[in-house]
């Protein structure tokens, strides 16, 4: 009892990041470009939404492996049902929510896009129209589900390679895997291969568990193998862009789109991966005082992020207000609600209904 009280803090800390990322994304969304404030311009600050989906991975990654070497049964149907379950149940809902909005909008009842439908049910979605050669589009335009996607992916290789691979080559596995995919996907971009070199965004999380777990301290030189690692990745990347820079003229946003998104992203990650051990080693000083009432958010912070496309940026039910401001914290208020009521009070019912 005393160990855990004493870990809880820590996990809280976790908790806060999750509730701010899943916001940050809204605000990411709806607020304009260019905001100024006393003559400055502080629309800059919400310009990192993709950063914040990869603080989304680093967390999965570090709760995934946490909550399957906590748990006493690692059988795969244990795991892959939890898995399920968390990740679809509230996603159907969205679907569901995502084409009622269409039928209203429309007047009638529409196309429920079968197919694209079933290229998100089976976790075979991106953003069509920023990256090449991207199997289902995101249903009813809905662009966060991409990371779903990829989320789901990571889960069943998590488990695959933790069962396959011994312990004391795991790492060694997951850098070869990722850094040939990186290498591929130069010569030829897709999603499987984007996903797999995505994984090692996603195995910092583990790697910091790893470190937590074993009850040891977060440093430098302790992380500097994996580093390396993302560092590579980051350089091939790099490469693609230039060799593939012609691209950027494709998109109609290159800053979030390839080949320029994905090097992006590999930067974002070393900074995570960097910032989180400096910010240990300061004691966390001033994290409660930016981030603390987050936590608050974070028990239904995965609805907001699936949903906030369809009850705040894509909302109109309050126009005639006519004043913005009002209209967009309304519309907050109402996805914090709708969160809620969907990811802790329906899911918790339907999840205590299927596993107890």
């Amino acid at each position: 009892m005393i160990q855990k009280e004493k870990r809880k803090p820590r996990l809280e800390r976790l908790e806060a990041l999750r509730g701010f990322a899943a916001l940050y994304v809204v605000f990411f969304h709806i607020l304009p470009q260019k905001i100024y404030l006393l003559g400055l311009d502080i629309g800059a600050l919400f310009r990192f939404g993709p950063e914040a989906v990869i603080v989304f991975f680093v967390l999965s990654g570090f709760v995934i492996k946490y909550t399957y070497e906590k748990s006493k049964d690692k059988s795969f149907k244990f795991y892959f049902i939890r898995r399920f379950i968390r990740l679809y149940v509230p996603l159907l809902f969205i679907f569901l929510l995502g084409y009622l909005l269409k039928c209203y909008k429309e007047g009638m009842l529409a196309s429920p896009e079968w197919l694209t439908l079933l290229g998100n049910l089976f976790m075979l979605q991106d953003v069509i129209s920023q990256k090449p050669h991207v199997i289902s589009a995101t249903y009813m335009g809905n662009g966060v589900l991409w990371s779903l996607s990829y989320e789901w992916w990571f889960y069943m290789l998590f488990f695959f390679l933790a069962n396959k691979i011994d312990k004391e080559r795991l790492n060694k596995w997951v850098s070869i895997i990722t850094i040939t995919a990186a290498v591929t996907y130069v010569i030829y971009p897709f999603h499987v291969n984007r996903l797999v070199m995505y994984f090692a965004i996603w195995w910092i999380g583990v790697r910091f568990a790893e470190t937590y777990l074993a009850g040891g301290k977060f440093t430098i030189r302790g992380i500097m193998p994996f580093a390396y690692v993302l560092f590579t990745i980051t350089a091939i990347l790099a490469l693609n862009l230039a060799i593939h820079f012609a691209s950027t003229k494709i998109y109609s946003y290159p800053l979030v789109a390839y080949p320029f998104i994905e090097l992006r992203h590999f930067v974002a990650a070393i900074m995570v991966l960097f910032g989180a051990v400096v910010w240990q080693n300061l004691r966390w000083r001033g994290f409660n005082l930016i981030f603390g009432v987050f936590k608050y958010l974070a028990p239904c912070s995965y609805v907001i992020y699936i949903s906030h496309a369809y009850l705040v940026v894509e909302a109109t039910y309050l126009s005639f207000i006519g004043n913005k401001v009002i209209e967009y914290g309304l519309y907050i208020i109402v996805l914090i609600l709708f969160s809620y009521l969907l990811e802790v009070v329906v899911y918790n019912r339907i999840k205590k209904l299927l596993i107890g």
